[in-house]
């Protein structure tokens, strides 16, 4: 009899863990749907911003600055990383502009570029080389801010006379593989798209997120910073833009094909933040080197987004360089 009842009661806490489980599962598969199809998070792109037609979709730009002609020095195009859009070149454009032509622009997937596939180094190589013509930009110094470094690498193996000078900035040119890229996979709809979405709008997650990538000395987002950092993630296609990177890896070259650029003798500059935790001093002494530039500028106390939180340092050796390109005296 004893043994019956136990079995009873076991049987019967199996049956409650059971439909706890499961109401769970309905009850986060009911939320995430809520939330994944909640109209109110896609927005419309802002009104009033520039665009230009770069092949089959439009790439959103800001111009900073003089014209060419009236600055005498070579224009300066600004390519930003992963994760960012032309809003984190403000402090380095805003200093470089009292007396150059600078220009930046969204990468395809990210900003407010139309969001129009492929998402790969091909297609970004293709909006860069459509970008300069269309703005009729000639010899360009060419910037780019950790993946867009790796972009810079690729233009420049495939278009060599193209750009006056490359400058990289807290990245290295190189394509990475990182750990858990595709962990994405495990996680299907509607629980994907509740998860970005959740974190999209959650302010102190978004602020963390950035704190952490920024590093030391890098004061906190206001609400308007905070607001212009979400604002492109919550345009249509944006999530699927992040989806289909994700699928590859960083984008970059390899390092044989790095090695070539020395060959090339195109001028070059590499800058780094002290504590940078995505490219390390030594990384950038090890590019600069395969490159051909002279010895990395290092932003002592500063990490990953130096061109965020030290923009004045960022901008003086490029500064530097272009005074030495427009003089013809490139050290």
């Amino acid at each position: 009899m004893r043994l019956r009842r136990s079995e009873r009661r076991r049987r019967y806490r199996g049956m409650v863990l059971l439909g706890l489980v499961l109401g769970t599962v309905l009850s986060l598969t009911l939320i995430s749907s809520l939330i994944a199809t909640s109209g109110s998070f896609d927005e419309q792109r802002p009104s009033g911003l520039t665009m230009v037609k770069t092949g089959d979709f439009a790439t959103r730009f800001q111009s900073f600055g003089p014209s060419v002609a009236d600055s005498g020095r070579p224009p300066v195009v600004l390519l930003h990383g992963a994760f960012e859009s032309v809003a984190t070149w403000k402090g380095v454009a805003t200093q470089l502009a009292k007396t150059t032509h600078v220009e930046a622009y969204d990468l395809a997937g990210y900003g407010f570029t139309d969001h129009v596939g492929p998402y790969n180094l091909s297609a970004l190589v293709a909006q860069l080389h459509a970008f300069v013509i269309a703005r009729h930009l000639e010899h360009p110094v060419l910037v780019g801010h950790s993946l867009g470094a790796g972009v810079i690498a690729a233009f420049v193996l495939k278009y060599p006379t193209l750009p006056s000078a490359m400058v990289f900035v807290d990245g290295d040119g190189l394509a990475v593989n990182y750990p858990g890229s595709s962990l994405g996979g495990l996680f299907p709809d509607p629980y994907k798209t509740a998860l970005y979405r959740s974190v999209v709008t959650n302010g102190w997650i978004m602020r963390g997120i950035f704190s952490a990538a920024c590093g030391p000395h890098c004061r906190r987002l206001s609400d308007k910073d905070l607001a212009d950092l979400e604002a492109p993630f919550r345009q249509r296609g944006a999530q699927q833009a992040l989806m289909d990177y994700s699928k590859h890896s960083v984008v970059g070259v390899t390092w044989k094909q790095r090695s070539r650029l020395a060959s090339l003798s195109l001028p070059a500059r590499i800058i780094v933040g002290e504590q940078d935790t995505v490219v390390s001093v030594s990384q950038a002494s090890a590019t600069a080197r395969a490159v051909g530039a002279p010895p990395a500028t290092v932003i002592a106390g500063h990490g990953h987004l130096a061109l965020w939180s030290a923009p004045a340092a960022v901008a003086a050796p490029i500064e530097e360089l272009v005074a030495s390109l427009a003089s013809g005296k490139v050290r």
